[in-house]
């Protein structure tokens, strides 16, 4: 069991700092659970009978018409026979024994019965001891309603147990035994309702009828299947294991899926379990097979067919398949290693070299060093920034290389002791030891088991280790220190709870003073990142535990650093521990003095020194709102009052927020206008330069600086009469501006003017006010509008002579409405129009299509191509039908050119068909298409006037294709009388306007081959200059967007138009690529909005304001 896990986030996670969250069971888990206890049966023989947990009661998949869709597949399927008759055999041999024993023919009568059919494929494992065919069937295809039977089911809780932890146990038991439940999914029945969710096609010969069946069993490929797999074997432990409680225990904890792997310390215990476990689950319907032990003993006691010739243990872990073979040698009772690496590329990128890394992964990190080199080589490569295909460096491939030769050379030479030396006699004497260490790329973590034999010999076996990269960004080496403490805590705890142990002691070791001063210490003294990974390691083991080793004794030390695995084959201290731990006692110690000031929470003492030279007002320009900077005041009011532990707490009044903006107010003032106001307080005259003069200003009771102006007779209020002045160029008039566009609903000019005016009167006032507005993010994005940029110059293939449809240009209309017959109650169906345009003539070519999926346009494409002649190049928009088509008919020219060698296969590689996009929503780019869909459009809707059958609409078009190739390519004028016939695109099809009167017979002139010959050359060459001085000169002039625009920068925030969303809903983007014109003028770009990026043109982007407010 697998599942894929994408290699961006498998990258991410190397230099992410482990977490062990618990999996907390959601509402969905608890109500599979429910219908799982509520509803599951079983039938005479014992066998249970589930139902498959759905999250509603109506499934909407049974809708989808999905035996179309299967059917489909199973001719796919017959189609891939063809090719491979052995398969063939093989496969009908795995379907007859379905249909023997776990599916049934569906009845007529139940036919119509809701259903849901699913598609079936062949897996070739050539691996597998027994069946190497197996059926998969996909339950994730979805209908026609775009809904699978998968999107419907509950996939249920994880109860399946952790494979790290279920190794560590079996490496516990002295005599040791697996085995396989056979074809486990397929012992549990499936209730007769639910089967019909179940069905599928076969038949053993493609001559013969298909016949529809419906699986009776739990289906591999259905997203409840494992859950339900694994609940059962739980229940059948639970209902049938009161007799045998200890071999109940084990079929809850000891199973991996299908696969066991437990033991006991003696022959008789083990052989009595396994005798235990295999009567239990014969009661449920499942039948142990495949049995393997380290005891030859053991397997006397089992028939020979029931025995397994070999042993490879598939570890799957974290989603990496396959990532390192591991074999249990069964007669030296150790582990060994398979290589399984791709074959050398010839070109080594990211993606290879990460490929390679997903398998060799180590589940249990005992290769740890030498695994580490690849992930320091990967994350350099992350950092430098090169693209997943793109080829390493000279460097890095070199480095590589020798990296995969290492592991071909010395892997298999590697060899690991299952046993580690534990009994229930000795369970009492062992415990486990940790050491953590971390150097300025890596931190790690690696765990042993120490146990006294009851000889007195002292044993030592790594368990397991952990190594992680240090992380992008730069941390001190005491910081990583204390990451590797971290991991070295979870796992040594994953290491008790894994192996059951309660008396069994822990110690970990660290080379590091500082961490252990950390640990030692009061973590509310420390800095939050300290203290969050202090008091996660305390929670999880403690801090009594904590030891100091010398640096050079030290086991992690490999791991945090890297070692070569030549190296790492004979290092007894990596796979034993360091020597004092493998003789005598143990020393513990720590060091007399546990002391640092590193990483400590410091008092910070503030002295503030008042410069006279700057003003406060400065200090204003820290807050981005008026209500903050008003705040500001008045806690400073507050605390200067002596309510200096109370300063925060108590709630803001009006009368303080008035006396606040008071004192902003003057403290602006005095900036802004010191001199006219030391002139009115003086009584003297303010100069006559001064901006204020025609204001006839004074100062209020409150020195504030008023407009004296000319409505004191006025009924108006105090402020509305004589406003409060301000400069323009004042943060707090910004403040003052920003907070009136807000209170006016992010009003125009003029109702923010009028709001301001109420109480101040600012100088060029509609100036920064229109400033205010062009900031706004929220006003931008409802006012956008697109640009139009310079239009751009003709591409070569409108102005250059070319055959007739060899650069086409292509577009659908639709749908229209045909009928199926004639006569009363005939049905109709959709029909669309494929509209092909010549980029040199204009000439048009229609075609009627069915439907608009790939397929259709393709016969529509090759029909066009037979009758008007080869097309190098077309040009469409982004329409999925035509991507698709696209995508099929490359693969078409790829796969012939495979097939075929020399001239011919150049011959054919010329003859491909190039096809090029526009971008997606910019119709204005694909004016020449457009403009034909719109005047076949106009000739359509006249003569059609009620439905029509399919070959009466085939007629219509011809008529409409001659009368659009009839038109002139140029203006008719009067005075014109040297041309009396225009020139039309007809001309170049047919050497005439294709619905002009007949030409003369001249078939009885007695003319010679070659003089005709020439004097339809000359004719053609006529047409050419024709069409060069009356046409293309006409297209000279530009008829719109003649000024060029400014250009979007790189990194610049834009708006992204969309025709189905009113402006408020239009989505934000970055620019991250221009694809500039043969001119040079962009008029394309790239856009990043979330995690994808699409191509606009410049007619669907909005600019948006750089200074984001």
């Amino acid at each position: 069991m697998h599942h894929k896990l994408d290699l961006n986030d498998m990258l991410k996670r190397m230099w992410e700092q482990d977490a062990y969250d618990k999996v907390v069971p959601t509402a969905h888990d608890r109500r599979c659970e429910e219908i799982y206890e509520n509803t599951t049966t079983r039938n005479n023989d014992g066998r249970y009978i589930v139902t498959l947990p759905k999250k509603t009661k109506m499934l909407l998949s049974t809708q989808g018409n999905t035996r179309t869709i299967a059917l489909q597949g199973l001719y796919q399927l017959e189609q891939r026979f063809k090719k491979n008759p052995k398969l063939k055999n093989d496969y009908a041999t795995v379907m007859k024994d379905y249909e023997t024993n776990y599916m049934e023919e569906v009845p007529g009568h139940e036919m119509t019965n809701p259903s849901v059919y699913l598609p079936h494929h062949a897996v070739v494992k050539e691996e597998k001891e027994t069946t190497k065919i197996r059926t998969v069937f996909n339950a994730s295809q979805r209908g026609n309603n775009n809904i699978s039977l998968n999107d419907e089911l509950l996939v249920g809780p994880q109860l399946q147990g952790d494979m790290r932890s279920l190794i560590m146990r079996w490496r516990m038991k002295r005599i040791c035994f697996v085995a396989d439940i056979q074809k486990m999914y397929l012992q549990i029945m499936v209730t007769r309702e639910d089967q019909d969710l179940q069905r599928v096609l076969w038949r053993y010969d493609d001559q013969d009828p298909v016949k529809d069946y419906r699986l009776t069993r739990v289906t591999f490929g259905t997203a409840s299947a494992p859950y339900l797999a694994v609940r059962t074997l739980h229940q059948v432990a639970h209902d049938e294991g009161q007799n045998h409680p200890e071999a109940a225990e084990i079929i809850k904890r000891d199973y991996f899926m299908d696969d066991m792997m437990s033991g006991k310390d003696n022959l008789t215990d083990a052989v009595r379990i396994a005798k235990d476990i295999d009567a239990i689950l014969q009661k449920g319907g499942f039948k142990l097979k495949k049995w393997c032990s380290n005891d030859a003993g053991f397997l006397k006691e089992f028939e020979e067919s029931e025995r397994s010739s070999h042993v490879k243990l598939d570890i799957t872990l974290d989603g990496i398949t396959r990532a390192l073979g591991l074999h249990w040698n069964i007669g030296k009772d150790l582990f060994q290693y398979s290589l399984n690496l791709s074959a050398t590329a010839n070109i080594i990128t990211k993606r290879t070299i990460l490929g390679d890394l997903q398998r060799l992964f180590d589940p249990l990190g005992w290769l740890a060093p030498s695994v580490l080199p690849v992930k320091l080589l990967i994350q350099r490569l992350w950092l430098q920034g090169v693209a997943w295909d793109e080829e390493v460096d000279e460097t890095i491939a070199a480095e590589w290389n020798n990296i995969r030769d290492s592991f071909h050379m010395y892997l298999p030479d590697i060899e690991v002791n299952r046993w580690l030396n534990t009994t229930e006699a000795t369970i009492n004497n062992v415990t486990i030891h940790g050491f953590c260490d971390a150097s300025s790329r890596a931190y790690a973590a690696v765990a042993y088991l120490r146990v006294r034999t009851e000889r007195g010999e002292v044993k030592t076996t790594i368990i397991a280790a952990k190594t992680k990269v240090a992380p992008t960004k730069p941390q001190s080496l005491p910081r990583l220190e204390l990451s590797g403490a971290v991991l070295l805590a979870g796992l040594l705890n994953e290491i008790k709870e894994s192996m059951n142990v309660p008396a069994c002691q822990i110690f970990a070791w660290t080379d590091s003073t500082i961490v252990l001063s950390w640990l030692f210490g009061d973590p509310a003294r420390w800095s939050t990142y300290v203290r969050n990974r202090v008091i996660e390691i305390l929670d999880t083991i403690g801090n009594h535990n904590w030891y100091h080793v010398k640096s050079p004794e030290n086991t992690a030390d490999s791991a945090s650093r890297g070692q070569s695995l030549q190296e790492l084959k004979n290092d007894e201290r990596w796979w034993k521990g360091p020597e004092w731990l493998r003789v005598g006692e143990i020393q513990y110690s720590r060091p007399n003095t546990i002391w640092t000031d590193l990483e400590r929470k410091k008092s910070i003492h503030v002295n503030l020194k008042l410069d006279k030279e700057k003003s406060i007002s400065t200090k204003f320009e820290d807050c981005d709102k008026l209500q903050e900077l008003l705040k500001m005041i008045i806690y400073s009011k507050r605390f200067l009052k002596g309510k200096k532990m109370e300063y925060k707490d108590l709630p803001v009044t009006t009368t303080e927020l008035n006396d606040a903006l008071k004192t902003c107010i003057k403290i602006t003032q005095k900036d802004s206008f010191e001199e006219e106001i030391q002139h009115l307080k003086s009584r003297e005259q303010i100069r006559r330069a001064s901006k204020l003069k025609s204001l006839k200003p004074y100062l209020d009771d409150d020195n504030i600086l008023r407009v004296g102006g000319r409505l004191r007779h006025s009924d108006l209020n105090e402020d509305c009469k004589n406003p409060i002045i301000l400069d323009h160029d004042t943060h707090l008039t910004s403040l003052l501006v920003a907070d009136a566009h807000s209170k006016t609903l992010h009003g125009g000019v003029q109702v923010m003017l009028c709001f301001l005016r109420t109480r101040f009167w600012i100088l060029r006032a509609r100036i920064l006010v229109k400033a205010k507005i062009r900031k706004c993010l929220i006003c931008a994005k409802l006012n956008a509008t697109a640009r139009s940029q310079l239009m751009g110059d003709l591409p070569r293939v409108r102005i250059t002579p070319a055959k007739p449809f060899l650069n086409t240009c292509m577009d659908f209309a639709g749908p229209f409405h045909i009928l199926i017959s004639r006569g009363r109650g005939a049905r109709t169906n959709k029909a669309y129009i494929a509209l092909f345009v010549c980029m040199s003539t204009k000439a048009i070519h229609l075609e009627l299509v069915g439907d608009l999926t790939s397929d259709a346009f393709i016969g529509a494409f090759r029909r066009f191509v037979a009758r008007r002649g080869r097309c190098a190049h077309i040009w469409s928009d982004q329409g999925r039908n035509f991507v698709g088509a696209n995508r099929i008919l490359a693969a078409e020219w790829a796969e012939a050119r495979l097939q075929l060698e020399g001239p011919i296969a150049e011959t054919l590689a010329m003859d491909g068909t190039e096809w090029h996009f526009i971008p997606a929503y910019s119709p204005h780019m694909g004016g020449l298409w457009e403009a034909g869909i719109k005047s076949m459009k106009n000739h359509l809707k006249r003569i059609m006037t009620s439905h029509v059958t399919y070959e009466e609409m085939s007629t219509l078009l011809c008529q409409i294709e001659a009368c659009l190739n009839s038109r002139p390519l140029t203006v008719l004028r009067d005075t014109d009388t040297d041309n009396i016939q225009p020139l039309t695109p007809g001309h170049f099809l047919v050497g005439e306007t294709p619905i002009t009167v007949p030409t003369p017979d001249f078939q009885n002139i007695p003319t010679s081959h070659l003089s005709r010959w020439q004097y339809q050359q000359r004719l053609l060459t006529d047409f050419w200059r024709r069409w060069q001085q009356e046409y293309l000169l006409r297209m000279q002039q530009c008829p719109k967007w003649q000024r060029k625009v400014k250009e979007f920068d790189i990194g610049q925030i834009v708006l992204v138009k969309s025709d189905s969303l009113p402006p408020g809903k239009w989505m934000m983007g970055r620019i991250v690529k221009k694809h500039p014109g043969a001119d040079g003028v962009t008029r394309v770009y790239s856009v990043k909005s979330g995690a994808s990026v699409v191509q606009r043109s410049v007619n669907k982007l909005c600019y948006l304001p750089i200074d984001i407010e």
